[in-house]
């Protein structure tokens, strides 16, 4: 007979579950996520990072099946919705992985941070922590019950030195556009005047301490005006407070302000396709002399 906030009664308890947990237990890695610039209005950090990868043990409260859908299609093309339910113990969590302090609450697995389960080569998300199942035992919490989905890869750092895991971030499941991709680069030309009158083609150059790289290719109209720049290099390291020079004999001279996307603004977009689906979508998309057509 087991006495309520016996200590010594608490301690077997847990060892007993622990013992348990160990039999049916399979290998994990436990990647604590690391917040860069935390969004404190949506909640979110699109500059997350992983660094460090602990192994834990736990197991499935389902041993038959992910849980969740599997695989199927939907609206937008397939899709894989794989999800499940580990048990750990809390005990074990903190020898393996909360000792470290690496995790955003010191004192229990966080919502939003990674499992890796090498077996099936999987990397999983956290998404609810439940630290009061079983409830109150002998006047103790024992586990952690994690919930957890397949992880939803969008660009974050994943540099563990644990080459299974560290291939995720180098998966090309989106489209790299070295274009744009650059920090300080140059990803749009805003023409306030068009000038008149340029003997030549005029050069563009855009003025900076620091900035390097960008290139322009300039098309004039029929008064000899700049009717449109084309960028055929972004650059880099440009400040967004740098400005762009039109160099060229002219009668009135042109202003164009260029559009410059700084490091951080860059960073959380810089694996995307958004500036090459706008670019295109300008042609193909939409007419402005006739954007009721086909």
């Amino acid at each position: 007979m087991f006495k309520f906030n016996n200590e010594s009664e608490q301690d077997l308890v847990e060892d007993l579950i622990i013992e348990s947990i160990e039999i049916h237990a399979e290998d994990f890695y436990y990647i604590p996520r690391k917040l860069v610039s935390p969004d404190e209005i949506f909640g979110e950090d699109r500059l997350s990072k992983f660094e460090h990868a602990y192994p834990i043990r736990a197991y499935f409260e389902n041993v038959t099946n992910f849980d969740g859908q599997g695989a199927f299609i939907q609206r937008f093309g397939g899709f894989l919705d794989y999800s499940a339910t580990l048990t750990l113990s809390r005990r074990k969590w903190a020898e393996w992985v909360g000792r470290y302090g690496q995790t955003i609450l010191p004192n229990r697995p966080c919502e939003g941070d990674l499992i890796y389960y090498p077996l099936t080569d999987g990397l999983f998300e956290i998404k609810y922590v439940d630290d009061k199942n079983p409830f109150a035992q002998l006047g103790k919490f024992y586990t952690y019950k994690l919930t957890i989905e397949l992880f939803q890869y969008s660009s974050e750092e994943i540099r563990t030195d644990i080459e299974p895991i560290d291939v995720f971030s180098s998966l090309k499941t989106f489209d790299i556009n070295p274009d744009v991709s650059a920090w300080g680069g140059v990803v749009d030309v805003e023409i306030k005047q068009h000038g008149s009158g340029y003997k030549e083609t005029p050069i563009l150059h855009v003025s900076s301490i620091q900035g390097h790289g960008a290139q322009f290719e300039v098309e004039l109209d029929e008064s000899n005006g700049i009717k449109t720049v084309k960028i055929l290099n972004p650059g880099e390291s440009y400040a967004s407070t740098d400005r762009l020079q039109v160099i060229g004999n002219c009668d009135t001279p042109a202003e164009i302000i260029p559009v410059i996307r700084t490091q951080v603004e860059l960073a959380g977009d810089k694996w995307g396709s958004n500036y090459a689906f706008k670019e295109q979508a300008k042609e193909d998309l939409f007419d402005p002399s006739n954007p009721f057509g086909e």
